[in-house]
């Protein structure tokens, strides 16, 4: 291939960052056992993995899944892959064997990375970590991925698919990933390595793409193998952060942590909540803490049809918005597709500026959400407000109808999780011969809390906060809510046992 065609790719700024300081850190995994690797070993062990995957015969256009907990394997496998100009699909380690079956059908893989390597088409993570560094020089130049990742979902449909957005690993073609957001931490022309913690789960897009984006800029990334609160606290001190995202679950355990507010944050200078509702009593926390620059509030989804941010300073302005969508039209529509004024409650849709066609495709047995002149949903409902601001209220699947009213199941969890017994909880629907459908809450209590009168107390402090008709009717206790590693819930799933337990 003729070099001045060839188009280059993010393999190569990682290239040019270990020709400038090859010696210089590039990420760590904490914790016992972490490994620490400069650029040189990120970019040569890398090789060595692509190497290993060319011999299994991946080429581009190919797709490897990788099936690992957040490791060194792991990151050393995407590389790998995006080497070769195959595409990344990135699952769940701990999926049921059937639900994994089924995704690994749908991806249909010329190399799965395991974590044992026994199945058959499968590497395992040891085989990649024992790879042998290469001299990028003696391989082929590095050739795009289109689409760079695909991602996986269903979970809360039942109906596991795919997505594959519009991003390419070719410099400048699709955008690298958060690039609508990238003036707020791209700025690194003084090299002096701002560090960036991962927290949630590589196969997640929220932890996934934001690692790639810093990477990218000579960030330092550190890699945590799991969150936990005070193991994240002591590290943000440690490492001297600058930069983090978390989902809504880390914000609320964080803030209800003894040792919070006695923490030393001054390192960090972009901090981004994103991939679900967060209670606005935790956002108010966490901006007396940080300050309202240093905050941003994200919105966006694996199709990569929108993203949106709001800092917290101006958050406080809008309580409750994520902002402005960047670079699309937005639209609330009522449940016959017609648009809504600003202030009413319907579906979100989403369009490319200029009424351009959509660009993400689903793999699988899943059709978009979509209207004529290009609009596309993911079954968020919001609304706008006269000025353009977004509010997410919830997705469409979680809302519950009860007794005529729709509750938005978001704002009763945010209501109870800031109650001082409670540690997490989930609401849904249930079926209920006088209201049709009923408010219920599962809950897991805080330490030391008592079940035995928590119903009445929580019952209660919900009606002080909520309009009557929005405090739980009924209330389960259990220990745990059965969340993923990136704080995902399915709640249907959870209504769907709950009613065929009691049928």
């Amino acid at each position: 291939m003729d070099a001045a065609a060839r188009k280059r790719t993010w393999i190569d700024l990682f290239e040019d960052l270990e020709r400038e300081h090859p010696d210089v850190t590039a990420l760590s995994l904490s914790g016992d056992g972490g490994e620490t690797l400069s650029w040189r070993d990120l970019v040569r062990r890398s090789a060595g993995v692509s190497r290993l995957f060319a011999d299994r015969g991946v080429k581009q256009g190919d797709v490897v899944c990788i099936q690992l907990p957040n490791s060194i394997a792991f990151v050393l496998s995407v590389i790998a892959a995006w080497r070769l100009g195959a595409t990344v699909a990135p699952l769940r380690w701990d999926l049921p064997a059937p639900e994994r079956a089924q995704l690994v059908a749908l991806a249909s893989p010329a190399v799965s990375v395991t974590q044992s390597g026994s199945g058959e088409g499968e590497v395992s993570q040891a085989d990649v970590a024992a790879a042998l560094p290469v001299d990028p020089a003696t391989l082929p130049p590095s050739l795009p991925a289109v689409p760079a990742w695909m991602t996986a979902s269903g979970g809360s449909t039942g109906s596991p698919k795919l997505i594959a957005p519009d991003v390419s690993t070719a410099v400048g073609e699709g955008g690298m990933p958060m690039a609508g957001g990238a003036s707020r931490f791209s700025d690194n022309t003084d090299h002096r390595h701002p560090v960036h913690m991962v927290c949630t789960p590589l196969y997640h897009m929220h932890g996934f793409s934001l690692l790639w984006r810093t990477l990218t800029e000579d960030f330092r990334v550190v890699v945590m193998p799991h969150f936990e609160t005070e193991a994240f606290l002591d590290l943000i001190e440690s490492e001297r952060v600058s930069f983090i995202a978390i989902v809504p679950t880390m914000v609320v355990r964080l803030v209800k942590s003894p040792s919070f507010r006695g923490r030393d944050f001054s390192s960090l200078e972009t901090v981004i909540f994103g991939a679900g509702a967060t209670p606005e009593w935790a956002i108010r926390e966490w901006i007396e803490v940080v300050g309202g620059e240093s905050l941003l509030l994200g919105y966006g989804m694996s199709e990569s049809i929108a993203a949106s941010f709001i800092t917290g300073t101006e958050w406080l302005e809008h309580p409750g918005s994520v902002g402005k969508p960047f670079d699309v039209e937005t639209m609330v529509a009522d449940d016959d597709g017609k648009p809504l004024p600003p202030g009413e409650v319907g579906e979100v849709f989403f369009r490319p500026e200029g009424g351009r066609e959509q660009t993400f495709r689903y793999v699988g047995d899943a059709k978009a959400r979509m209207l004529p002149g290009g609009w596309a949903s993911v079954g968020d409902l919001g609304k706008l407000d006269k000025d353009g601001y977004l509010y997410i209220m919830d997705r469409r699947t979680d809302m519950v109808k009860t007794g005529g009213a729709n509750v938005f199941v978001s704002e009763v969890e945010a209501a109870l999780l800031a109650h001082a017994d409670v540690a997490d909880v989930a609401v849904v629907g249930l079926s209920d011969p006088e209201w049709g459908r009923r408010v219920h809450a599962i809950v897991v209590l805080q330490s030391g809390a008592d079940a035995n009168e928590a119903a009445d107390r929580l019952r209660s402090h919900c009606k002080d906060l909520l309009a009557a008709y929005k405090a739980p009717r009924s209330f389960e206790f259990v220990d745990t809510l059965g969340r993923t590693d990136a704080g995902k819930l399915n709640r249907q799933a959870l209504a769907r046992a709950r009613e065929e337990e009691n049928a």
